[in-house]
């Protein structure tokens, strides 16, 4: 009886190891979670038309889009970006998602944050998430962070909260992985210029994969934050306010949009070549007089004895 209740527990044993080995070694082989996109805002954020969003489909492959840039908000002061380049690329049978978003340039807010040259790419292997991030430069508010940890906080007074390099992770590193990446992601905690309303996210590059979804809430953990560098003032973007300046336009290339021009010089006739010579430009004087007439009070004058009164004029 002994002999037979162990040899039960053993036909137990071997059948349980054939099940797992014939079981698939991840949830992949059903569906998969990829998506990526440049630029986008709400709550919760959205992509913005010209973001060149793109979603794996379930069954993975490899999808891709592109765009010449992406704006939101009036002269696409709340965000801008140019330059956007989006993959994710799933392999259903490995269980395997890989996502990428490359952004040329970005700015939210009207330069409160700058970046150069982002790339993000989040990856799902073997239910393992991981995560790259670099950027050529990142400014926020001003001062240059090289290289940051993720989950890097930074607080802007009067504007928000600003997380560069966010990563967020799900599953449990077996059969199920997942991750969320963001370049950086700015939430409005106070009213703004642009009205926004409080809570609002605008997020700058976004790459996120999953096996077999992409449910990802937990913060990889962040490392020291970085020394935050000042940098020389720069305009915000490369278009010049308009010129309202008035210009002396002495014959010269005018410098101002509205120029009053001392054209009489251009009606004189040319000196003679050999004694042409040009005096140096001297500012114009312009005055202006106002004369302003005030009624004055009428004096009868007394008429001679016997004519009639004068009347006054």
């Amino acid at each position: 009886m002994l002999i037979l209740r162990l040899a039960l527990v053993v036909a137990i044993f071997v059948a349980a190891n054939v099940l797992t080995l014939a079981a698939p070694s991840s949830l992949a082989a059903t569906r998969l979670g990829g998506e990526a996109y440049g630029l986008a805002v709400g709550s919760p954020a959205t992509g913005v038309p010209g973001a060149a969003y793109v979603q794996l489909p379930a069954d993975g492959g490899n999808v891709a889009d592109t765009s010449p840039g992406a704006g939101y908000g009036v002269g696409n002061a709340v965000g801008s970006t140019a330059k956007i380049t989006t993959s994710s690329v799933g392999d259903l049978g490995g269980g395997n998602v890989t996502s990428t978003t490359t952004v040329a340039d970005g700015e939210l807010l009207g330069g409160v944050v700058r970046a150069h040259d982002i790339r993000i790419v989040a990856t799902v292997s073997g239910g393992r998430p991981s995560a790259q991030v670099t950027f050529g430069t990142l400014l926020v508010a001003g001062l240059a962070y090289n290289n940051p940890q993720p989950n890097t906080r930074i607080d802007v007074p009067g504007v928000g909260t600003v997380i560069v390099n966010e990563q967020l992770v799900g599953g449990d590193g077996r059969d199920v992985g997942a991750i969320i990446v963001r370049a950086v992601r700015l939430q409005i905690t106070e009213p703004s210029l642009f009205d926004m309303p409080k809570g609002t996210d605008l997020i700058l590059a976004h790459a996120a994969a999953g096996v077999p979804d992409v449910i990802a809430s937990r913060p990889v953990p962040s490392g020291p934050v970085p020394t935050a560098t000042t940098v020389p003032w720069a305009p915000v973007s490369a278009f010049h306010p308009i010129d309202t300046s008035l210009g002396n336009g002495n014959g010269n290339s005018s410098n101002g949009n509205f120029d009053i021009d001392n054209d009489n010089a251009a009606a004189a006739a040319p000196a003679p070549a050999a004694t042409a010579t040009r005096a140096a430009s001297t500012p114009i004087s312009i005055v202006i007089t106002v004369v302003i007439a005030t009624p004055t009070r009428c004096v009868p004058v007394p008429p001679p004895p016997g004519a009639p009164p004068i009347p006054c004029p």
